[in-house]
């Protein structure tokens, strides 16, 4: 473990002090399990991606369709829009 010095409060202390009494644990025990929830309440690093919502839209516009982002104007607003296709120049 690494040794870390941090500064309380008066009242931190009292109620830390009073938390590691009533669990019968030490200060330190209850700072590291605190640490450790605000942390990964932050940044969890376990959830499974297939539960967590932004990963459910991976994919939700997939198509078959290659040149989408040329054709937008006639995909979006239908043939009306539509002119005649140029060449793609390579460079």
């Amino acid at each position: 473990m690494i040794r870390k010095q941090v500064y309380l409060t008066a009242e931190l202390d009292e109620r830390l002090r009073r938390e590691a009494k009533r669990q019968r644990r030490t200060e330190a025990e209850i700072l590291r399990e605190a640490l450790a929830a605000q942390l990964n309440a932050a940044h969890p690093s376990n959830l499974d991606a297939s539960e967590d919502a932004l990963w459910q839209l991976v994919g939700i516009g997939s198509s078959k369709d290659t040149d989408l982002s040329e054709r937008v104007d006639e995909v979006l607003y239908g043939s009306a829009a539509q002119q005649p296709r140029r060449a793609r120049s390579r460079r």
